[in-house]
């Protein structure tokens, strides 16, 4: 028995021994925990446990797509018997949740992502999964072995996390594994362009004035190997938007010819506190940038949060980044 399946044992165990589950999605959520968890929180209903969805975040408008959204946080928080981290690299990804998340009686993290932090009972991690939604589709899988839950439902909530974590399948982090899996996915009953447009095309025109003010500003550094991004409170006023509707814009600098690191650096409400988000070509790697700074992720892709005056953050950043071409 392989080391996976091994895991995969451990966490049917788990469920089996469970009757309420606790499951959390990471703060500034996105398509990947939200229907990760999602899927789960249905599955995990018809193979006939009583599931909660937590998420300590504000939801951007294109997560209201997602079927069951409106269950998050739906009630008050009370232990559980298990508790189930989906898509959160450590407890400091809980957010509000984290003292919720140890107060039940047994923890699982699910997850692909590299870890500096602190983890649960069992960590079900596979930092080489494209997205959380990979390894998740393979627990759901095995519990549908024993009873069957996977439906039409939750396969459009993982193809919609695989959609979001890939940038519509055309990251570095895609394998022969992911695609498999979408295939998997793609023979149930829903549209898979719908789900395209959705995430990857589709932008209300408030979050179209946020990125062309942003983007506008835009600097580039060291001849162009780096660039960054700011959000600020004022661009935020300014456009109807919040915090919650910047992802992805970051990917428009990386799309520069010669930019080997790029950069975002987004004012958080509290004061002088600052949410920092990197990207990488293959050969630079972001989880080192983010790291410096108590953060992580991925290879390509990874964040960080940083405190301080707004010129003096960015100077720490840049060095940073400087230093790790």
């Amino acid at each position: 028995m392989t080391v996976k399946d091994q895991q995969i044992e451990k966490f049917l165990t788990a469920i089996d021994k469970a009757r309420t589950i606790a499951l959390f999605s990471h703060v500034n959520p996105d398509g990947d925990t939200c229907g990760s968890a999602l899927a789960l929180y249905r599955a995990l209903k018809t193979y006939g446990k009583q599931p909660y969805v937590f998420c300590d975040g504000v939801f951007n408008d294109k997560l209201k797509y997602l079927d069951g959204l409106d269950d998050y946080n739906k009630q008050e928080f009370s232990p559980c018997d298990l508790a189930i981290a989906v898509d959160c690299s450590d407890d400091g990804r809980l957010g509000a949740y984290d003292r919720a998340y140890y107060s039940c009686r047994y923890g699982i993290f699910v997850d692909h992502h590299i870890s500096r932090g602190k983890r649960g009972d069992l960590n079900i991690v596979e930092t080489d999964a494209a997205a959380t939604a990979e390894v998740v589709f393979d627990l759901i899988s095995a519990m549908d072995k024993r009873k069957k839950c996977m439906d039409d439902v939750i396969a459009k909530l993982l193809y919609c996390a695989l959609v979001t974590d890939t940038g519509g399948f055309s990251f570095s982090s895609v394998t022969q594994k992911t695609l498999l899996t979408a295939a998997s996915l793609i023979v149930y009953d829903f549209k898979a362009n719908d789900i395209f447009n959705n995430f990857m095309k589709l932008v209300d025109y408030s979050v179209f004035n946020l990125r062309n003010r942003v983007l506008s500003a835009a600097k580039l550094y060291d001849d162009g190997a780096i660039a960054g991004i700011f959000f600020k409170k004022e661009d935020f006023e300014a456009t109807g938007t919040t915090e919650a509707d910047t992802e992805g814009i970051i990917n428009n600098i990386l799309n520069i010819s010669g930019v080997k690191i790029a950069f975002s650096i987004t004012e958080t409400k509290g004061d002088m506190q600052y949410k920092v988000s990197f990207r990488t070509v293959d050969g630079v790697d972001a989880n080192e940038i983010a790291g410096i700074f108590g953060g992580g992720g991925h290879k390509n892709a990874a964040g960080c949060r940083v405190s301080g005056f707004f010129e003096d953050v960015k100077d720490k950043i840049l060095k940073a980044c400087r230093d790790c071409i």
